[in-house]
């Protein structure tokens, strides 16, 4: 494509992109121009375009071309194309340009800096020839602020040793010379508009750990970083990176020596002053201030604590963010209070800080307690959520607040702001939350405050929210209730009131299941009022009702009649909807009734007495269930409903459920053929988890477990013929059966008739588009080749292993005829297909079929002293030509086939894992560098 043509046509794509009238017209201009990226024209073009009269748009584009082409490409230029290109970015920035492409070329300029090893000493000649000028210099102080963050890049494609060699050039030694530089542009009115930038550049290098605090004082940078708090909103904000990054380097470090630590001492002091000052003088951008009060904070906690009233200021500062900070302000402080107490409770009881901290944190709750308030205005659904995670943050300020002023003192005042007679609906609501988050730190023997709180609950207003709050008081409090059991018949009617109030009533039920968890035997004689309770509840909260008559019924006198007034009637109104049509409306109350008997099943210990009954109410369950599975498979209430029922009696009355197992395993796979529906998939994963207790006979159950995994795969198969990434969920549900049926019976799964079409169809299965089906298929390989590797290893050291230990003769054929295809398919995942995430995963597969594929055939033939076998070497120069170059380009390609054959040869199979993870991790840099 000729020059002038790749430029209109670039210019076409643009305004194809940025004008075009329908989705698809943008989306193809889009493609395009990523593909022309990643061609050798693109440097060129986009040189061009940059020197044209083209708009802000396409030169913006440009720039980015020319920066993610130096990140990904820049093998491409050699060294006098480099040098050119150099030459032109500079002059560039000299003639001015729009700012965002000011930043793009600034960044390109900084990743070739990195890069070009014959570039003696950038910052210098950046220096000289943009510094000139006001305008020139704020250009030069953004590129220095660059250059650590771009060192560290991991889109540059570049090799540890040149990295090494060429950050120690750029940065090593060169902090005084750039706190120099940035203390005369503070100094410069010229560059009173560049005064965010600089201080910026000062936290860049700082952070980076470029520059040191010596150097920061000796050019009295940090009395600018804090003027600097009182500038513009841009100013401050900068201003505030800066001191929190000096901030960070003055923690105490064991390692200091004392020249080191009396910097930091001085540091620490100016920095606390002028924190205080700023305070004092109420700084432009508050947010600002209190973050970075928040930072010293975390910072500075060991000296806090070692001279409490030098950082007084400091402290009370984050106390009246607390109070009248805005959320995202008063969160930045969670971390420090935590901490905080921590060391707090290290100190003696009668040391001076612990007694003026333990002070500060009683007058923590009152501060506390204002922010948990609902606000006055109508949240919307985003907002409420974002509330509660708050709200349950600033909990955990009060667990800390308990922890160190004692529970007496820090509940006294929450229930103190809860009692005030006048208090609006939203005060006291408040302070009950207060009042529950400290419930983890409240001990149950307490004695002066928590029966005040009890009294307090039934003379609240009667408001929904309130009465909401009081019954999670409740339920938070059911340990201490324990030890007060005068309180159980006024929680357990306020309880049952409030069932039938819908803004209380799922708060009621989990009240009810807590009280009934902890307080069993103090309830034990109220089973028959329960019963009622359950009755009256409305659908979405009687499995939690169910769950707390389970813990009560167990622990009545009469249990067995308690275990039989609650099943019995469910069973025959369950028996009763399954003699008749089972429409809509049946199937969603045989599915309700399901959950609420199975959900009492999982919570009742019945006591001995009563285990016949439990084992006969078991035996009747089983074929309700059976029945509706084999009549309504599909239905989507009672596939659910029904999985998870049958899930409790194998994994909690296995011996109840022995003689019917083969009738369980066949109802699962005839639903899961007549449906294909996921969950008797993860159903059927349970049950071979537990397979082993499901007979007396180990084996036999095995082989049960084996039977139903191939029924299964039979039928899976076919529906995965399309596409993996059409059913990722099934994909994701089948091949985690596949993986816990290989843990458990591995030759047994092995010898069944379609094991090899499920280790070839598990080959395509790489495909699949979904992160969590990926990683379910990769655990499934991992869990078919490692302990092939780990067998193969055995015998090569002339350990004796079990024949039947593991299906290694079959593995290793499997691999031998679809070795290749399994090779390909993670190579080029783990190269760029596969989420970054399962990368361990994929890398351990394919180290491991390295393994297979190398000493498989010879240990199985008997020849375990021969030499590893090639294969997997031949198959890697096979695929390797596949992967594009810009993603791994050719030198990489020869290196990594030259270490590939070098691990083979010496059996290094967990240095070949990671030696597949490195080049995984170069090539999405790659990958990231060339995104649009």
């Amino acid at each position: 494509m000729a020059a002038q043509t790749a430029t209109t046509e670039v210019l076409r794509a643009l305004n194809a992109l940025y004008q075009g009238t329908s989705a698809e017209e943008r989306e193809q201009a889009n493609s395009w121009l990523q593909q022309f990226q990643r061609t050798t024209e693109a440097w060129g073009t986009a040189d061009a375009i940059l020197g044209s009269d083209a708009g802000i748009e396409a030169k913006v584009f440009a720039a980015q071309t020319l920066r993610a082409k130096i990140m990904a490409d820049f093998s491409e230029l050699g060294a006098e194309g480099a040098s050119s290109l150099r030459d032109a970015l500079v002059e560039q920035l000299r003639t001015g340009a729009a700012r965002p492409v000011v930043t793009q070329l600034v960044l390109g300029l900084a990743d070739m800096a990195v890069q070009l090893e014959d570039w003696a000493d950038p910052m210098s000649d950046v220096v000289t020839a943009l510094g000139d000028t006001a305008n020139g210099m704020s250009v030069v102080v953004e590129f220095v602020a660059v250059l650590p963050e771009e060192a560290l890049n991991e889109r540059i494609a570049m090799d540890n040793a040149a990295w090494s060699r060429r950050t120690e050039a750029l940065l090593g030694q060169r902090g005084g010379d750039v706190a120099a530089l940035l203390a005369r542009c503070l100094g410069t009115a010229e560059l009173r508009e560049a005064r965010a930038r600089v201080l910026g550049c000062l936290a860049s290098w700082v952070r980076h750990g470029d520059m040191t605090l010596a150097q920061v004082q000796g050019a009295g940078l940090a009395e600018q970083a804090l003027a600097g708090l009182q500038g513009n909103a841009d100013e401050a904000e900068a201003a505030a990176d800066a001191v929190c990054a000096l901030i960070w380097e003055t923690r105490a470090d064991n390692d200091d020596d004392a020249e080191t630590a009396a910097v930091k001492d001085t540091l620490v002091q100016q920095l606390a002053q002028g924190l205080a000052a700023s305070e004092t003088q109420h700084a432009v951008a508050e947010s600002e201030s209190w973050r970075v009060l928040a930072e010293a904070g975390e910072a500075w906690v060991g000296r806090i604590i070692a001279d409490a009233a030098r950082f007084a200021g400091v402290v009370q500062g984050l106390v009246e963010c607390m109070r009248h900070g805005e959320r995202e302000a008063v969160a930045m402080t969670f971390t420090f209070w935590d901490e905080l107490a921590d060391r707090v409770l290290e100190t003696a009881s009668c040391d001076p800080a612990r007694r003026a901290l333990s002070g500060v944190y009683a007058g923590l709750v009152d501060a506390a307690a204002a922010q948990l308030r609902y606000p006055d205005d109508t949240m919307t659904a985003e907002e409420r959520d974002i509330f509660r995670e708050f709200r349950h943050g600033v909990g955990d300020v009060l667990k800390a607040s308990v922890r160190v002023c004692g529970a007496g003192t820090a509940l006294g005042r929450a229930y103190a702001l809860a009692a005030q007679p006048d208090a609006l609906w939203q005060d006291a609501e408040a302070a009950l939350f207060a009042v529950r988050a400290m419930g983890a730190e409240i001990p149950p023997d307490e004695e002066e405050v928590m029966p005040q709180v009890m009294d307090l609950l039934p003379r609240l207003p009667p408001h929904p929210r309130l009465r909401y709050a009081a019954t999670l008081v409740i339920a938070r409090y059911t340990e201490w209730t324990r030890s007060h059991a005068q309180y159980v018949p006024f929680q357990l009617d306020f309880i049952a009131a409030g069932m039938s109030d819908a803004d209380v009533a799922a708060a009621s039920a989990q009240a009810l299941k807590f009280l009934c968890m902890d307080c069993a035997p103090l309830l034990a004689t109220h089973w028959r009022d329960l019963l009622h309770v359950f009755g009256a509840a409305r659908d979405d909260d009687a499995v939690d009702v169910a769950v707390a008559l389970a813990h009560v019924a167990a622990a009545a006198p009469d249990a067995a009649a308690a275990i039989e007034a609650f099943s019995v009637p469910l069973g025959s109104e369950l028996g009763t909807l399954v003699q008749g049509a089972l429409d809509n409306a049946a199937c969603s109350r045989a599915a309700l009734l399901l959950d609420r008997l199975g959900a009492f099943l999982r919570y009742v210990d019945a006591p001995d007495s009563a285990a016949d009954l439990v084992a006969r109410i078991v035996a009747d369950a089983w074929p309700l269930a059976h029945a509706l599975l084999h009549r309504v498979p599909a239905d989507t209430h009672v596939s659910e409903s029904a999985s998870k029922f049958v899930r409790v009696l194998v994994e909690f009355y296995s011996s109840a459920l022995r003689g019917v197992v083969p009738q369980v395993c066949d109802a699962v796979a005839v639903a899961f053929e007549q449906t294909g529906l996921d969950v008797y998939l993860w159903l059927a994963r349970r049950i071979v988890a537990v397979a082993p207790s499901l007979a007396v006979d180990e084996t036999a159950a095995l082989q049960l477990a084996a039977t139903l995994m191939d029924r299964l795969s039979a039928a899976a198969l076919p529906r995965f013929e399309h596409s993996f990434s059409e059913a990722p969920d099934t994909t994701e549900e089948f091949f985690r059966l596949l993986q816990r049926a290989l843990e458990q019976a591995p030759s047994i799964v092995a010898a069944t008739p379609t094991f090899p079409a499920v280790f070839r169809a598990a080959i395509a299965a790489l495909t699949v588009n979904s992160l969590h089906a990926q990683l379910a298929v990769l655990r499934a390989w991992v869990q078919m080749l490692a302990p092939a590797r780990r067998h193969i290893r055995l015998r090569l050291d002339h350990t004796r292993a079990s024949p039947d230990a593991y299906p290694l003769p079959t593995i290793v054929s499997l691999c031998a005829e679809n070795g290749f295809e399994l090779a390909r398919a993670l190579l080029l995942g783990l190269l760029g297909a596969f989420d970054r995430e399962v990368s361990p995963e994929a890398a351990d597969a394919l180290a491991s079929l390295a393994a297979v594929a190398a000493d498989g055939p010879n240990v199985v033939s008997g020849q375990s002293d021969a030499l590893p076998s090639s294969a997997i070497c031949d198959w890697a120069a096979a695929i390797l030509p596949d992967i594009p170059d810009n993603r791994m380009p050719p030198r990489e390609k020869h290196l990594f086939a030259s270490q590939l054959a070098e691990l083979v040869q010496a059996r290094m199979w967990p240095r070949l894992k990671t030696m597949l993870l490195d080049t995984a991790a170069a090539c999405w840099r790659r990958s990231r560098a060339l995104e649009l």
